[in-house]
């Protein structure tokens, strides 16, 4: 029994919430430059560069659920 999650599985969600794995690339893009944004502010200790981190991840995911808006997070918001 494997420990970790294959990676098909754990991108399964993102999938089946978009039309294709085309349409997650730029989201993805996006959450992974927040991320090296983020650990470059931490390790530098710039709080400034961990806060822009933040932001860019937090604009992948509402970009994410803006634009595939059959979720329940926006129907809620709606």
């Amino acid at each position: 029994m494997s420990v970790m999650p294959h990676v098909m599985t754990s991108l399964s969600p993102l999938i089946g919430a978009s039309q294709s794995i085309s349409d997650l690339l730029p989201f993805l893009v996006v959450m992974f430059a927040g991320f090296l944004v983020g650990a470059w502010g931490q390790a530098s200790r710039s709080s400034i560069a961990v806060i822009a981190g933040m932001v860019l991840i937090l604009l992948a995911v509402a970009g994410f659920l803006g634009d595939n808006g059959d979720g329940p997070i926006p129907k809620v918001l709606k």
